[in-house]
Formats: structure tokens, sequence, C-alpha cells
């Protein structure tokens, strides 16, 4: 007859160093890298916070009067002295001329709206550099410059109940 005692106390051992009960065999150390990079470019960028870079018209029953809003976005650039021209395109749903809000649900349904460069919201803020963007220079690198863009939602008929959003995009052209 075979003794079977130690068969199983190898048995033991092997699952024991399976769920990681044995000693310091098992728990070297091992180390690795982590790569961590930044690219600083010349140029500017445009800053906006998630509170400050929303135009909220807000909540309302009806469009029986204008709705008229206004946000602040900033622009930096890596160099003082920098001149600059600051864009908005027609966003997602419309052009410049004739930017709409979108119903989420349903992108056919959409609510009039512009953009304007001053309070009196008689300038369409575009993307056309020197005929209906703003031009602003940097005066110490790295310093953010403000920018205010004026909303209004014309009045208009009723239109279905919903959240209506658009995405317009700013484009910095440097000159």
């Amino acid at each position: 007859m075979t003794p079977r005692f130690p068969i199983r106390i190898a048995c033991a051992a092997v699952l024991a160093a399976s769920f990681g009960l044995t000693g310091s065999a098992f728990a070297a150390s091992k180390t690795g890298t982590l790569n961590v990079k930044l690219t600083i470019e010349d140029g500017c960028s445009v800053f906006t916070s998630s509170a400050a870079g929303t135009l909220d018209f807000g909540t309302w029953t009806t469009l029986s009067d204008n709705i008229d809003q206004s946000t602040t976005f900033n622009v930096s650039c890596s160099a003082a002295s920098k001149t600059f021209n600051v864009g908005l395109d027609g966003g997602l749903n419309g052009t410049i001329t004739d930017r709409n809000l979108a119903l989420a649900s349903d992108k056919t349904k959409k609510i009039k709206y512009n953009l304007y460069t001053d309070s009196v919201y008689s300038n369409v803020w575009g993307n056309v550099v020197g005929t209906n963007t703003v031009e602003k220079t940097s005066t110490t690198a790295g310093t953010n410059v403000p920018f205010t863009v004026y909303g209004r939602v014309p009045v208009q008929a009723n239109p279905a109940v919903g959240v209506y959003t658009d995405t317009v995009k700013v484009s910095i052209t440097v000159n």
C-alpha cells in the first residue's frame, strides 16, 4: 500500500499557492512607468466652464416676447500683444443668419434664435474676419480675455414642449 499523506500535502500546498496563501515567494513587487505629456503651442485657446459657457434662455411656457440672455467665455493666448478675431459659426441646426435650437427628441422641431456682439442686439456674431467677428488683443501671455455673447430668442409661434439645444463652434483667428 502506498502512503497517500505526502500527495495530500503536495495538493494542499499547490492550492494554497494558487490562492496567494504562501509567503514572500509570490509577493515580489513590480514597477513600471507612466508617461505624462503636455504640449504647449503658440496660439490662443477658448475656455468655458459648464456654467459660464452655456447660454441658457431659461424655462418658458410661450414665446410671446423676446427672450434675451448673455454669457461670457474667455480666450487666453500664449504670447502677449497677440491680436486675434473670435468667430461663432451657425451651430448644428442652422446658419449664422438663421440659427435654430432643435428639440432634443425631434430635430425637425426648431426655435429661432441668434447671437450678437452687442447688448442692443444689432450686430449678429459670425465667423467672417473683418465683417462679423470680434477682434481683441491679449496684453499679457496666459491672461484670460473675456468675450460676452448676447443671445435673443425672438417672438414666434409656440413650439412643442421639450428641451431645445444647439452647439456653436467658437473659432480663433490670430492676426
